[in-house]
C-alpha cells in the first residue's frame, strides 16, 4: 500500500460523503447547486437532468423517487461508483484492475444513453414518462 494515496483517496472520500450530506440535507435546490445549463437554454431535458434530485431521493430512501426523476442514472450512477472505487483501491495499492471495459460494452452505453436522451424528450406517452418530473 501507497500511504500517499491512501491519504489521498481517503480525502476524496471524506469530501464526497460531505458533499452528499450537505445535498441529502439542503436538498437539490440548494444555493450552491448550478442546475442543468442545457435545460435552462433549450428546454430540453439532457440525460443526466434529475440526477441531483434523484441522488437527494436515493441518500434519503426513496428509490421509487429516484428512478422517476432519472431511471437510467440510477442504473448507470451505482455502477460507475463501483467501477471507480475498485479503481480507487487498486491505485491506492499500487496495482493494475484486471477488467477494462470492451469497445462493444463501451458504444452500447454511448448508444443507449443516447436513446434515452432522444425519447425523454418526446412530447408523446410514454415517453413523458422518462422526463423528470418538475420542480
Amino acid at each position: 500500500m501507497r500511504p500517499n494515496r491512501a491519504i489521498l483517496a481517503a480525502l476524496g472520500v471524506l469530501v464526497a460523503t460531505i458533499a452528499l450530506w450537505a445535498l441529502k440535507e439542503q436538498g437539490p435546490n440548494a444555493r450552491w447547486m448550478p442546475g442543468c445549463l442545457f435545460h435552462k437554454v433549450t428546454g430540453l431535458h439532457c440525460p443526466g437532468c434529475g440526477m441531483t434530485r434523484a441522488t437527494v431521493a436515493a441518500a434519503r430512501g426513496d428509490l421509487v423517487s429516484a428512478f422517476r426523476y432519472n431511471p437510467v442514472g440510477m442504473v448507470v450512477f451505482p455502477l460507475a461508483l463501483a467501477a471507480l472505487g475498485a479503481e480507487l483501491v487498486a491505485w491506492v495499492w499500487g496495482r493494475r484492475i484486471g477488467w477494462h471495459p470492451r469497445p462493444k460494452m463501451a458504444w452500447t452505453l454511448v448508444a443507449v444513453i443516447a436513446a434515452f436522451w432522444i425519447l425523454r424528450n418526446l412530447p408523446w406517452w410514454p415517453f413523458t414518462l422518462l422526463a423528470p418530473p418538475p420542480g
